[in-house]
């Protein structure tokens, strides 16, 4: 009776950190914390991270425990989020976490969990029963070369051009990059060793001269032997996280900050990757390398940055045809039809 009376508190969270980073992840909930154990044992770090974040916005608008929680609590969570200006990608996000959620809820005491609150039926009426938001398609925005270049020469040091770098030429997540540790970095191929990459797939990045020289020059002019103790390659120098490792928040509000003083209010880090991506499908690296690189597992993945840009595919579509015939076809550009 006990163990039924804690089962119905409302979930309270709390996120533990140490060196700026997320430690531990932990609520009054054993059914979370199984969840999120098992999160963190399977998935990789940021998703562990991603998925604590969204279900405590969850559970802080819906103060229910999980046993509690119907469909009407998840409507009204769509409410609170709609209300609070969220994006129907990101409350999409936070859904999926809590139908994750429910699914190994499901697994783990089926006689009590016996339907998920936010898509019932799925596999059998995925887009009836469902309560994901549909969304239309959105193609990858991209940075314009004069805004680079404008950016750029805004950026102070060379730990933040290295980094800005790394996220466009070389395509690298921000989580990805803020996470490299000297160890990962392989000097004579120019290459990095991601090993918290998202799924949990490693993989090995490379830079180009100029991306390595500028990390050279960060290692050499700023970094040189402070913080010998800290093995990440990317810290911060100022402030009360001096001498820690840069977080994702501090590169978000670095960009957020020179992009507003050149005139880019729209910039924001994962632009950066957008860009990359697009430059090496339009200059025809070939597509199972781009996939590699960048850590996209399903063929179709690219598609969206196959269609970025009318320019582009104007510039194709003539290319082609000038290949094609440089004669006009079937006579068809005299009267009558006779060229």
């Amino acid at each position: 009776m006990v163990a039924q009376s804690r089962r119905q508190h409302p979930v309270r969270f709390t996120i533990v950190r140490k060196d700026g980073q997320v430690s531990e992840i932990r609520t009054n909930s054993s059914q979370l914390n199984h969840f999120l154990d098992l999160l963190k044992l399977s998935r990789a770090r940021n998703t562990w991270i991603s998925y604590g974040h969204d279900l405590k916005q969850f559970f802080d608008g819906i103060r229910k425990a999980p046993a509690l929680i119907d469909r009407r609590d998840c409507l009204t969570f769509m409410k609170q989020q709609q209300k609070a200006g969220m994006s129907e990608a990101t409350i999409n996000r936070r859904l999926a976490a809590v139908s994750a959620l429910f699914n190994e809820l499901a697994l783990l005491d089926p006689e009590h969990f016996t339907q998920n609150p936010v898509h019932p039926h799925a596999g059998r009426a995925p887009h009836s029963s469902s309560l994901y938001r549909r969304q239309p398609k959105r193609l990858p925005d991209t940075v314009a070369p004069e805004d680079l270049r404008k950016f750029f020469q805004a950026l102070p040091t060379w730990r933040d051009r290295t980094l800005m770098l790394l996220m466009w030429i070389s395509c690298l997540r921000i989580s990805e990059a803020v996470a490299i540790r000297f160890e990962d970095i392989e000097c004579s191929r120019r290459s990095i060793r991601i090993a918290h990459a998202k799924g949990n797939h490693p993989r090995v990045v490379f830079m180009d001269r100029f991306t390595f020289a500028a990390l050279n020059r960060y290692l050499d002019e700023e970094r040189g032997q402070r913080f010998p103790q800290v093995p990440e390659v990317f810290v911060a120098f100022k402030g009360t996280a001096r001498g820690q490792p840069l977080t994702v928040n501090a590169v978000q509000k670095l960009v957020r900050y020179y992009a507003e003083q050149c005139g880019l209010a729209h910039l924001h880090p994962h632009l950066f990757r957008h860009t990359g991506i697009t430059q090496l499908v339009q200059h025809r690296m070939p597509e199972p390398a781009i996939r590699k690189l960048v850590g996209h597992g399903h063929p179709d993945s690219l598609l969206p940055y196959l269609h970025l840009g009318d320019d582009f595919v104007e510039t194709e579509f003539e290319a082609a045809q000038a290949r094609l015939n440089s004669a006009p076809p079937l006579g068809l550009l005299t009267p009558g039809g006779a060229e």
